[in-house]
Formats: structure tokens, sequence, C-alpha cells
């Protein structure tokens, strides 16, 4: 009776050969589903981003009607009672507590691209990414913009720093040339809007691309120095999100950035700079 009692037990079990092939597979599957989990919250964070990036400059377009067409106002004056170019959106973003938000330095999901969201963000005042006006953002990190008038907030998304007038470079040699002067006279194809690791940008057809393409402090460079460095950041698989000036959302690929009419007279180099590896 105990030699069948031990044969029926033996019989129902499993060998040990047959747990290393059921792990084996079990194995082979989660390979093969996790990358794929992987893009599918990647796409999902690009979608986000891209909707954001389209609200932003639907409330510019409405910014503009508002105001006849005007070029629209990054920064009027020099003082820090001037809403930046995010408070000045805040009435046509439909969101009754945005400008709340913006006066208390909270944060503003519109501004925030999920592949660099808000809880990445830490505040170092003295780091290498500090600066007067805040603190600069990584490609998986959002910056900071802070003004001792109490205006601040966190983001992840910058604006062409050529589509607006701006009162500290309007008149400055280095940029004058470079600004569009007419709303309407932008083209379709011009960006407005795109992933960054500052709230601004002024790229030029002869930036020097980054040493990494993670947005180290190379790509904190001051105004007039290679700013296409800012939105030259891996967030999306070597690609960024960016919105044009006709409204449509594009996933571009960074070797491509430079290719885009970032300013008026822009000129596309040839050949296009050679990017990093990471």
């Amino acid at each position: 009776m105990a030699d069948k009692k031990r044969i029926k037990t033996e019989t129902n079990g499993f060998t040990l050969i047959e747990l290393l092939v059921v792990i084996a597979i079990i194995g082979l599957l989660l390979s093969i589903i996790l990358p794929s989990l992987r893009l599918a919250k990647e796409q999902g964070r690009k979608i986000v981003c891209k909707s954001n990036l389209s609200q932003v400059a639907k409330a510019v377009e409405l910014y503009e009607m508002q105001y006849n067409y005007k070029r629209f106002v990054i920064r009027k004056d020099a003082s820090e009672t001037d809403d930046y170019w995010m408070g000045k959106l805040a009435p046509f973003l439909g969101d009754v507590y945005y400008a709340q938000q913006y006066q208390e330095g909270k944060k503003i999901d519109i501004l925030l691209c999920p592949s660099a969201p808000y809880d990445r963000f830490q505040a170092d005042s003295s780091g290498p990414y500090a600066n007067p006006s805040g603190q600069y953002g990584t490609a998986r990190t959002p910056w900071s913009w802070a003004r001792s008038t109490g205006r601040s907030t966190i983001g992840s998304i910058g604006i062409n720093g050529w589509v607006g007038l701006d009162y500290y470079y309007e008149t400055d040699s280095m940029y004058a040339p470079y600004f569009f002067k007419d709303w309407m006279d932008i083209s379709p194809t011009v960006p407005l809007f795109a992933d960054c690791v500052w709230t601004i940008g002024w790229p030029r057809g002869n930036d020097v691309p980054p040493e990494t393409l993670q947005g180290s402090t190379a790509a904190q460079l001051p105004a007039n120095s290679d700013n296409m460095r800012r939105f030259c950041i891996d967030r999306h698989s070597r690609q960024i999100n960016i919105i044009f000036r006709d409204l449509h959302a594009d996933t571009v690929k960074l070797e491509a950035l430079w290719t885009l009419h970032w300013s008026r007279g822009y000129q596309v180099p040839s050949p296009l700079p050679r990017l990093p590896n990471k």
C-alpha cells in the first residue's frame, strides 16, 4: 500500500526539468511582452505630450485673435511684474485655476511632458543646473521658472523665441534680424513650442550639437549660444515633440531639427551636424 501511495505522489508532481522548462517559457514570454509594454507606455507619453503642446499653441492662437494678430509678447519689459509667456497664456487655456497656479508656483500639467514629469524635479539652488531665473531641466527632468514676485512654475516644454516679441532681445543686433516681425507672415512649418530643457530657446542653423543628448549642463548655454542644444535632447527615443505654426503636432528626429525653419532667414546647414550616440 505504501508503495502505491508513493508512486501516485511521484506521478502527480513536477520534475526539475519540467520546472526549468516552465521558467524558461515564462522568461521568454516576458522578454517578448516587456519591450512591447515599454513601447506602449512611451507611445502614451508621446500622445499626452503632443496634446499638451497643442493646447498651448491653441491658446497662443486665441491670444492672437484677441490682440488682432500682433506678435505674441513673450516678455514686454524688464519688470518682474510682467508675466512671462506662461502667464500671458493663462486667460486663453480654459482652466480657471491656471493663473492662480502660476502665481503660487504650483504644478501646471499642460506645461509638462510625461517623459519629464513633475515628480522628477529636485530643487538644487547651488547645483549645476541652477540659474538666476530658476533651474534648467534635462532630457528626463523638468525645468523650474521662478521669479522674485512669486510667479513660478515647473515645466518641460519651451517656446521658439524667434516667433514672439521679447523686450530683452528685440533690439539686440545678434537677435533682431532673425525675429518674425509679423505673426501672419510666419510659415505654417515654423516650430512654436517643443520639448525643451528651458522655457525658451533661439535655435540657429549654425548651432553646434550637444556633446550628450541627455540635456547636460552643456545644453544650458547663454541665450546667444548654440540654443538648438536646448531642444536636441533624447526625450522620446532620439526624438522630440514639436507643435508648428499651423497647429499640427509632430514627433521629429533630432537629426532633423537643423532642417526646420526656426527663424526668419534661417539657413539649413550643409552638411547636417553629426549627433552623439547617447
